[in-house]
Formats: C-alpha cells, structure tokens, sequence
C-alpha cells in the first residue's frame, strides 16, 4: 500500500489563510462575526463560508484574484516539498475548502500537484455564491463539512494518508490521516485531543522527515 499526501491550501500552503485575508480586505466589518463562529466551531463550515462569499460582489472577482496574488505569500519550501514528493513516487493533492477562481491562479506556478480539489463559485448574480463540489459521503459523521476532505481521500483508493493541514477545517482530515503534520491551530487541536502529529512551521521541516516516516 503506498502513500498520498492531503494538502490543505488556505493558511497550509499559503503562509496566513486566505478566506480570512479576502474578508478583512473586502467585507471587513459584516465578516467578523461569521469568521469567528466559524473559529470556534459554534457554525458549520459550510454554512459559515456560504455567508462569507455571499457577502462579496461579484464585479470584486478580479480584483480579489489581484489582491490574493500580490499580497499573500506562499509558505516556504512549497516547490521543495512538490520535488520531495515526486522523487518519492507520492502523488500530492490539494484538497481545500477554497474556491478554484483564486487558488488556481496561485498554485499555476507550481510543478508536481496531482490535482486540486476545491469549489467553485457562481458569479451570475449581485452576489457570490459557493458551488459545495465535494459533500459528505455516507461514512462522514459530520453532514456539513462543506468540502468533505475525508471523502475525497477515500475517492483515492486504499493508501495511506499524509495529511498536512493548519485549522478546524482540517480537523476530519487529521482523524483520517496516518501520518499527520499539523501547525497553527491544527497543532493545538491535535495536542489537546492526543492525536499524534509532526508539527511544523515551514516546508521545509516536511522535507527533512518525508523519508524517514514514510519507511
């Protein structure tokens, strides 16, 4: 049985997320609540992220793209870790709870993903509105991940899971994961509840343990 990798993007590969980013910047003030129950987990991530883009006018779409591509930084060690992966013969996904109309264009100066698993938006009307792609399939025990990403992952066939993730979105990746790297709040979450984890603050930690734990 080989290995994945389950790479979430926002606040993982990029260095803050990146929802968080685009709401402070275009809806600062009717944001901040919703952000923060989504936070501490008292609305669902699908719900809370619905709210977040509906408040966001469709003409921003290009200017958002602007914003996220000049003014958030991808974590260091990203194309190293891609190198890592493929010397390794293990394929590398991105599977986010983002939208593909931003993240597509960060992640087109990169070599060596696999795929990229995220929503899409409808942008017909006044306002966005989020296209969930990805529910929960029978097994989840949660019905309102919004993107499933343990569903996603057993869509891959039988491998073992290197889950690399920072928040409460990625909370159902990490109980699925073999091999867990975590920071930020997916750090705190996994030491509170004895999940066993890696943590890490750059790329460039994955890369100096890949080899090893995948022996």
């Amino acid at each position: 049985m080989g290995y994945i990798i389950a790479c979430d993007f926002d606040g993982t590969v990029t260095a803050s997320d990146t929802i968080i980013a685009i709401m402070q910047r275009f809806a600062p003030t009717d944001s901040q609540a919703t952000l923060s129950r989504i936070l501490d987990r008292t609305l669902s991530i699908q719900e809370g992220v619905t709210t977040l883009f509906n408040l966001l006018d469709t003409s921003k779409r290009q200017a958002i793209v602007e914003f996220v591509r000049q003014e958030v930084s991808i974590r260091p060690g990203f194309q190293t870790l891609l190198d890592k992966a493929q010397e390794l013969d293990i394929p590398f996904y991105i599977i986010s709870g983002g939208m593909h109309f931003f993240i597509d264009p960060i992640l087109s100066d990169f070599t060596g993903i696999e795929a990229v698993y995220a929503n899409n938006v409808d942008f017909s009307g006044e306002k966005m509105l989020v296209e969930w792609r990805y529910p929960c399939d029978d097994v989840c025990a949660s019905g309102e991940c919004g993107t499933c990403k343990p569903s996603i992952v057993r869509t891959l066939g039988s491998h073992q899971v290197i889950a690399i993730g920072d928040s409460v979105t990625d909370i159902r990746l990490a109980e699925v994961a073999d091999i867990l790297f975590t920071t930020d709040k997916l750090t705190t979450y996994a030491e509170a509840e004895a999940i066993p984890h890696i943590p890490f603050q750059t790329f460039y930690d994955i890369v100096e343990q890949l080899e090893e734990v995948v022996r």
